[in-house]
């Protein structure tokens, strides 16, 4: 219980110390010492849950297994990087006069709020909590799309808005169904919608009505995850928002939805059988793969580039859950961890791209190698990384995933898995090597960012290497339990 506090706890007291203070440099501790325990204590529920399997809090509220602890390992890690990069980003955004005091404060306010509702969700046993959770997140990261206060960040936040909150509904719909299927079946009717009870009885669950019920489920968290056809919101709400708060969407939202279709998608499969799930999940992945190609190739703004790459990477890791082998499954955590790093990398790198030069337009942005060195240097490698060019660790995963795709037998999926990422590949490259190489079009006045920021942004560079080459028979360990959870 005393973990399942901590977590939760943690960015609550943040959130409330941070309403009750204004000062700058007080805030910054607050957030930072906040994102680092919860990250810290993500670490010890970890352990735990290799030694117990799984922890349930007294009354069964709270609940974690290896799934819900190496997710909650990822997103408060993403939280904690961001917190940090956070306070160089917002000084030079002071010094420009892009922000003032009272937003600064609300910055740091809805940053520890935002953590909060993640937690919330990755720490729920109850559906009806998840669903909160999931839909908090929303209302909490609104506010920063809508930051600067342009009239193109105010539509933008609309857009997230309406869009996702029209997906939880249907979700909901989805999770009163499960509810329905259950309350005849779980001996406590308080408990039908409890995740642990739900499992205990999956097969005496009503599979027609669960279907029905996952395909809504799909389609609700699918929009949270950016999941096409449902992606729209994506691009918008990616480009408006500041540059950290786009990275921990893409690291740490996504992958909260992405957790909550993983539960769904268990209990399905294990109630139903037959490959329904698992089918729904190789077509949306593919599609979402698919329908990025397009708007990558013929992109002018690298943010909203960036976002379509996260429409891709979503689309990778739910195919991957979609082939249903445990080295599929294995290839999508690993991709949950490595998309995640190099996302933070890209988006912040981006932000102090659009800062020197003013501008997100990629025709705008040239010769960036000699005005701002250091950032074009890791822009170029993390668009390698990215693209899963060895030796960094997109590669490992991808390459795990299309080798489970034809041991599986779906060798048509895999070539066209293969085709997508290739093609997508060569759009970046096209794009990101004119920003960064020749000669800029206009005098630049713009500088990098100060030397800590860039030392972060080395450091993600740095794991996305090594998990290239070495993975640590710890992290193993823990993907390895996230596995066995997700076979059911």
């Amino acid at each position: 219980m005393i973990l399942f506090s901590l977590l939760l706890g943690t960015p609550i007291a943040g959130s409330i110390l941070c309403a009750l203070f204004h000062k700058r440099r007080v805030l910054e501790i607050i957030t930072v010492t906040s994102s680092g325990l919860t990250f810290l204590s993500a670490f010890w529920l970890a352990a735990k849950v290799m030694q117990e399997t799984t922890l349930h809090s007294p009354q069964g509220w709270w609940y974690a297994d290896g799934l819900s602890a190496y997710i909650i390992i990822i997103v408060s890690g993403s939280a904690f990087v961001v917190a940090l990069y956070s306070i160089g980003y917002l000084r030079r955004q002071i010094y420009k006069r892009k922000v003032d005091a009272p937003k600064l404060w609300l910055y740091y306010l809805l940053l520890n709020i935002f953590l909060f509702t993640m937690m919330l969700v990755l720490l729920s046993n109850n559906l009806g909590f998840l669903w909160i959770g999931s839909e908090a997140t929303t209302l909490a990261t609104a506010f920063l799309v809508a930051f600067y206060e342009r009239e193109s960040s105010i539509e933008a936040a609309w857009k997230y808005v309406v869009i996702c909150s029209v997906g939880i509904t249907l979700a909901l719909f989805g999770i009163i169904l499960t509810y329905f299927s259950a309350l005849h079946v779980v001996p406590a009717s308080g408990n039908a919608l409890h995740w642990s009870s739900l499992m205990l009885v999956a097969k005496e669950l009503d599979p027609a009505v669960l279907k029905l019920a996952f395909i809504f489920i799909l389609i609700g968290f699918g929009t949270k995850a950016g999941l096409a056809p449902m992606h729209t919101w994506k691009p918008d709400a990616y480009g408006e928002a500041p540059a950290p708060i786009s990275a921990l969407m893409a690291a740490g939202l996504v992958n909260v939805a992405l957790y909550s279709l993983m539960r769904f998608y268990i209990l399905v499969d294990k109630a139903v059988g037959g490959g329904f799930a698992s089918t729904l999940f190789i077509i949306f992945g593919l599609m979402s793969m698919g329908v990025a190609v397009p708007f990558i190739l013929l992109q002018r703004d690298f943010k909203r580039l960036l976002a379509y790459s996260s429409v891709e990477h979503v689309g990778i890791i739910v195919f991957a859950l979609g082939i249903g082998t445990p080295l599929a499954y294995f290839g999508a955590l690993l991709h949950l961890l490595n998309n995640a790093i190099a996302k933070i990398l890209l988006f912040l790198t981006a932000g102090n791209v659009r800062m020197a030069y003013g501008s997100r337009i990629m025709h705008k942005v040239t010769g960036a190698i000699k005005v701002i060195p250091a950032s074009a240097t890791l822009l170029i490698v993390g668009v390698f990384a990215i693209t899963g060019w060895p030796p960094f660790g997109i590669f490992v995963s991808e390459f795990t995933i299309v080798s489970a795709g034809f041991t599986s037998g779906n060798i048509v999926p895999a070539i066209l898995f293969i085709g997508f990422i290739t093609t997508i590949f060569v759009g970046f490259i096209y794009y990101t090597s004119r920003m960064v190489l020749g000669e800029p079009h206009r005098p630049v006045k713009g500088s990098d960012a100060d030397s800590a920021s860039l030392l972060l942004l080395g450091l993600l560079l740095g794991a996305l290497l090594m998990l290239g080459v070495f993975i640590p028979s710890q992290l193993q360990q823990c993907i390895q339990n996230a596995v066995n959870v997700l076979k059911g």
